[in-house]
């Protein structure tokens, strides 16, 4: 890091804490320094990384927040890039989808996240158009990094959730089970909560898709026991779910309870969520009504 990030750092540091009405002996704790604090400030020294996420602390900002707030309070280029697929897979834009991944093929990088992009946005296409060609290698690449992660962060989320459109029902599920046995680490964190309650029922719509309802209830029991109070749209989303399976179940002959759903989202002003959920309504009415 040369002089320039340490002073950049630094004065961000002091910038937040001067804002947050704090001194620096209200901050120095736990082996941190007065003194240590003011050069780091001052971009005279680097603290060590456990010493910088103390400081942080000190100021009761999460680390995630000093990041976007060091970031310019821009998202990150990952974030950047899922905005952008997420956009052009909800208008069904295929075109602006190959657009971007020209964009990545042409990059000199090929990392393994540069390489798990591509895999990701040739994930939204497929999804549009099963016609497209998915490489073999590729489905490969990305079950062997998904399967070496021994705890899933949000990366991890992000990737699998994007991406389950290529995944085989055995790799799916074994996956899906093994997430929900990771993840546990992670759900304090509300973000990380969130992105997990949309994993969940990522992979129960994709269950039902695929004529797979045997699995789903695991995953349903799953996502219950981490709502509360506060999740309202998972609520909604898990009732809709639980209704539909009992109506493809044949447990039930009505609709209405799904429409009602439907109904509810778009009265809590989520127009997105309930043209989705109407949409993926009409699939499963439309696959399951020959059986």
């Amino acid at each position: 890091m040369d002089e320039k990030e340490l002073m950049s750092l630094g004065e961000l540091y002091r910038e937040l804490r001067v804002a947050r009405g704090l001194k620096l002996r209200d901050v120095a704790h736990d082996g941190l320094s007065v003194s240590q604090l003011s050069k780091f400030e001052n971009g005279k020294s680097m603290l060590t990384a456990d010493k910088l996420l103390t400081a942080i602390s000190g100021i009761h900002m999460s680390f995630s927040e000093f990041g976007y707030a060091l970031n310019h309070y821009r998202a990150s280029s990952y974030h950047k890039i899922g905005n952008q697929l997420a956009t052009l897979q909800i208008a069904g834009d295929i075109a602006g989808l190959k657009d971007m991944l020209k964009h990545f093929e042409a990059s000199d990088y090929f990392d393994t996240y540069n390489r798990l992009t591509r895999i990701d946005i040739v994930s939204a296409i497929y999804s549009l158009d099963s016609s497209y060609e998915i490489k073999e290698d590729d489905k490969q690449f990305l079950t062997h990094y998904l399967y070496g992660i021994e705890q899933w962060t949000e990366y991890e989320l992000y990737l699998f959730g994007n991406t389950m459109s290529i995944l085989s029902n055995d790799d799916l599920i074994f996956l899906g089970k093994a997430f929900a046995e990771r993840d546990e680490f992670y759900l304090a964190l509300p973000q990380h909560k969130k992105a997990a309650q949309l994993t969940f029922i990522n992979i129960i719509l994709t269950l039902i898709e695929r004529k797979q309802l045997y699995y789903t209830k695991y995953f349903l029991n799953k996502l219950e026991s981490m709502i509360n109070y506060q999740d309202m749209f998972t609520v909604i989303f898990l009732t809709f779910l639980k209704d539909t399976l009992a109506y493809l179940k044949g447990e039930s002959d009505d609709v209405m309870p799904m429409r009602d759903c439907i109904e509810m989202v778009e009265k809590l002003g989520n127009s997105t969520m309930a043209k989705l959920l109407e949409t993926h309504l009409e699939t499963f009415l439309d696959l399951y009504k020959k059986d």
